[in-house]
C-alpha cells in the first residue's frame, strides 16, 4: 500500500513538473511562440525597478544603471521553465556583460524565502541583481506569466518584449538596443 502510495505521489509529481514546463514550452520543446500576449509594449517607458530587497548586489547603487540598456528577467524558485531557461540568460549575460548592459532579475518570491533564492540563485550561475519581493514591479511591467524578459534602451523605453521572439532573438533585441544608444 504504501508503495503504491509512493509511485502515484511520484506521478502527481512529475506531472505537475510536465505541465509547468509545458506552459512555458511547446511540446518540441522551443519556446512557445509569444504572440499577442498582454505585455507592456515595445516603444512604452518601462517602469520603475522596485523590490524589497536584493541579492547580488542593489542595482541602484553607485550609478550601476546609468547608460546602459536593461535586460530585466521575471522569474521564480518554483518556476520549471525558469530553470530551464536559466542557462540561457547566463550564456546570454556572458556575452555582453563587458558592454554597456546591465541585468536584473526580478521575482514575486519574498523575503522569506531569502533562502531558496540565494540557493536558486547559486545553482543556475546567476550572478547579477535580482530583487525579491519586486510585486509592484512585475504587475507594472504586465508580466502575467514567467520567464518573461524585457530590454530597456537607454532612454527608459522597451526595446524588445516576449513578443519580439518571433521575429528576433533576445541577443538580437540587446545588439539592436546597444546600436540605437551609440
Amino acid at each position: 500500500m504504501k508503495k503504491d502510495f509512493t509511485i502515484a505521489l511520484l506521478m502527481v509529481v512529475a506531472g505537475m513538473i510536465l505541465f509547468t514546463v509545458w506552459l512555458g514550452y511547446g511540446l518540441n520543446g522551443n519556446r512557445r511562440a509569444s504572440q499577442n500576449l498582454p505585455l507592456l509594449t515595445v516603444g512604452e517607458t518601462a517602469p520603475p525597478l522596485k523590490a524589497e530587497g536584493w541579492v547580488n548586489g542593489n542595482p541602484h547603487q553607485d550609478n550601476f544603471l546609468e547608460g546602459k540598456v536593461i535586460v530585466v528577467d521575471a522569474w521564480a524558485t518554483w518556476c520549471g521553465p525558469c530553470r530551464v531557461e536559466a542557462p540561457h540568460m547566463v550564456e546570454v549575460y556572458n556575452k555582453f556583460k563587458d558592454q554597456k548592459v546591465a541585468f536584473i532579475g526580478l521575482t514575486s518570491d519574498r523575503e522569506d524565502l531569502l533562502p531558496k533564492i540565494k540557493e536558486w540563485l547559486s545553482e543556475t550561475g546567476i550572478t547579477w541583481p535580482n530583487g525579491y519581493g519586486a510585486v509592484d514591479s512585475l504587475n507594472a511591467f504586465k508580466a502575467e506569466f514567467i520567464p518573461q524578459v524585457w530590454v530597456i534602451g537607454i532612454d527608459g523605453k522597451i526595446v524588445w518584449n516576449e513578443n519580439s521572439r518571433s521575429s528576433e532573438s533576445l541577443e538580437e533585441g540587446i545588439q539592436r538596443a546597444l546600436n540605437q544608444s551609440n
